[in-house]
């Protein structure tokens, strides 16, 4: 099933929920309507059993350019402004980042600004290695945005968060992965197939498990050694009352692979 609704691509097939930005002219840049099919998208997505994973890619030669220069207003309030953003923040940035499956983003091109970020917001980020990136805020004279300011110093450290933040300078995919930002740099024909593999085998996977293992990740920045042992048993006697690690055990005992569900 192949739905195609103006700035967004869907496609959802076993399991798996393939969301395309499709404004290749704009270079897949985030204009309202995007960020409104996107927010509605990962709202459907959270709630319908039969996603149990979702992969976000880009159009053409761009993952995405970031925010939409052309509708952004300077003569808006900063309360205006601050309004607009959070909208973003709050119902993109975030429920992507949150989203109770797990996520892949396949960086085929360009990831800029906002860009970088909705792709840094996924579980898992997989990157031509020629991929040009940047988080060029200060050169446009703004502040850092889309949660960028806690996903990089919790991947790459804040020595360098500082570095590129302040300089603003472009760097590859290769660089990302080699300081950390990103799972995986590949050739170019391989980034989607390579993020499809990755995102189809998370689909059928024990997806409450991989929930709730994202969750207790997630849980670590902030929560002490104590406090986190005592998340982890709440999750294991909760995955150990669901089918798929009745189904687990016995394709161990049974020497198959495990055909999970899900529940």
């Amino acid at each position: 099933m192949t739905t195609v609704v103006e700035v967004l691509t869907e496609s959802l097939t076993d399991g798996l929920l393939e969301l395309t930005l499709d404004r290749p002219d704009a270079m897949n840049s985030l204009n309202l309507a995007l960020k409104e099919r996107l927010a509605e998208t990962l709202h459907r997505a959270r709630y319908d059993d039969d996603v149990r994973a979702v992969l976000v890619t880009g159009a053409g030669r761009a993952f995405c350019a970031g925010g939409d220069l052309s509708e952004m207003d300077p003569q808006r309030t900063p309360e205006q402004a601050r309004t607009r953003q959070h909208k973003l923040l709050s119902e993109v940035i975030v429920p992507l980042a949150k989203l109770p499956k797990p996520t892949v983003a396949a960086v085929n091109g360009h990831a800029h600004g906002a860009g970088l970020s909705l792709a840094r917001a996924c579980d898992v980020v997989i990157a031509w290695n020629e991929a040009p990136m940047s988080l060029g805020y200060v050169l446009r004279g703004l502040a850092a945005d889309c949660g960028i300011t806690y996903f990089l110093p919790r991947l790459i450290g804040m020595a360098k968060a500082k570095e590129l933040l302040f300089t603003g300078r472009r760097f590859t995919g290769s660089e990302a992965f080699e300081m950390g930002l990103i799972a995986r740099a590949t050739p170019a024909e391989e980034v989607l197939p390579a993020a499809r593999q990755t995102a189809a085998a998370f689909a059928r996977s024990a997806t409450v498990a991989l929930a709730l293992t994202k969750k207790l990740l997630d849980s670590a920045t902030y929560h002490g050694l104590d406090d986190l042992v005592e998340v982890e048993a709440y999750s294991q006697a909760i995955t150990r009352s669901t089918r798929d690690h009745a189904e687990g055990v016995a394709a161990f005992t049974e020497r198959r692979d495990p055909v999970f569900t899900g529940a």
